[in-house]
């Protein structure tokens, strides 16, 4: 699954239902033992196919922010898809299109 900055996710949480938010940063680990990759790269884009230990965050839609590791992103809207799903709902809003 690719993943970029800007892009819409999905994610699986410990304690809660799953939680959607806009990326802000991608960090991967250089160290076996970061886990949170907390002293890794910061990086545009990353293939979670890849399987390189590391995390994102992400604002939810009450601009909040949190983390989680790769491995709990259930699903990606691309950036591009967002901006299309926007135009989508105003077409709808303001003509009646579908």
């Amino acid at each position: 699954m690719k993943i970029k900055l800007g892009d819409k996710i999905e994610v699986r949480t410990w304690s809660s239902a799953n939680k959607e938010g806009i990326v802000k940063s991608i960090n991967i680990a250089l160290d076996y033992r970061d886990k949170r990759a907390e002293w890794g790269i910061e990086v545009p884009r990353y293939d979670t196919d890849l399987d390189y230990i590391g995390t994102v965050s992400y604002d939810d839609e009450y601009g909040c922010n949190h983390w989680s590791y790769f491995n709990q992103i259930l699903s990606v809207i691309p950036q591009e898809d967002n901006v299309k799903l926007c135009d989508d709902i105003v077409h709808q809003q303001l003509f009646g299109i579908k």
